[in-house]
């Protein structure tokens, strides 16, 4: 990685067992932990974690203790270095000393990104690995601040993080279909809930900030959404005007993008408790009249 990170690797198993924030910091972290080539330690400061996952330093010091608590990582032991007066050795005093924990899925997960980044070194004739868990690239490097001293809202700041979880998902999904399967990316709420274990409410708030953003161009098909196209994110930081728990239905048109709320169309009024069913079906057909213009 260089030095603001691109992406991070992620996989839907992770969400069972930690929250966003704590999956974003295990999975940087599990990056250079897992990784022969990198000593299989990872050594970096606060500081640098700030600015390449878009956290303040306070979220990353207690994310840190968490996942040591879960085992999920452990803390190693600083080498003792006799010349600690000379000044390029600060950095080594500063900086977080962490390996991967004992935690069953941990190990699963580092032992199969370990096995990506080899087959990722390789050459294209070797067979990709088998592996359980989807993994997925969420890039972090929109979340990245353009000038020094940028902050969020502590809201704000979860909420994009979640979304830039939910398009990496979606545009690894996509990428897949677009090369192989030649199918329309159709998804549930109710299945987006349970893989990332969110609430309901807040897969429709995240689907519709992508949408917000422009990120991706979807369809309602009853219950289900078709992602019809997720673009690569670039900047998130600028956010959001508001939160919406409704889903919208996004069309391509010549003229540009237009939104169609799924519910009832402006200027038509639910017939009351006492109509007769003429009114009922009156009211249904004017709806539906309404929602194909």
């Amino acid at each position: 990685m260089r030095t603001n990170t691109e992406f991070v690797f992620m996989s839907t198993g992770l969400f069972e067992h930690l929250n966003e924030t704590e999956s974003y910091v295990f999975s940087f972290v599990t990056y250079f932990a897992c990784d022969k080539q990198k000593g299989q330690v990872f050594k970096r400061s606060t500081a640098s974690l700030c600015n390449n996952l878009g956290y303040s330093a306070n979220t990353i010091r207690s994310t840190i203790d968490k996942l040591v608590e879960k085992n999920f990582l452990a803390r190693a032991e600083k080498p003792d270095d006799k010349n600690k007066a000379l000044r390029y050795n600060y950095f080594d005093d500063i900086s977080h000393y962490l390996v991967l924990g004992t935690h069953k899925y941990a190990q699963e997960f580092s032992s199969e990104l370990s096995e990506i980044l080899n087959f990722l070194r390789k050459s294209s004739k070797h067979k990709k690995p088998d592996l359980k868990n989807v993994f997925f690239k969420v890039y972090v490097n929109a979340l990245q601040a353009s000038k020094k001293g940028e902050k969020w809202k502590r809201n704000q700041s979860r909420h994009l993080h979640k979304t830039l979880v939910l398009h990496g998902y979606l545009h690894n999904k996509v990428k897949f279909r677009d090369k192989f399967d030649k199918s329309t990316l159709s998804l549930s709420v109710p299945y987006l809930s349970a893989m990332m274990q969110w609430s309901r409410n807040t897969v429709r708030r995240v689907v519709n900030t992508l949408v917000e953003l422009g990120l991706v161009t979807l369809k309602l098909e009853g219950k289900r959404i078709a992602f019809l196209q997720v673009r690569l994110a670039e900047r998130v930081r600028e956010g959001y005007k508001q939160l919406k728990s409704r889903l919208f239905d996004v069309r391509q048109k010549t003229v540009g993008v237009t939104r169609n709320s799924i519910n009832k169309p402006m200027g038509l009024n639910r017939p009351g408790k006492h109509a007769t069913p003429a009114e009922h079906a009156s009211y249904l057909a004017a709806m539906k009249k309404a929602q194909n213009h």
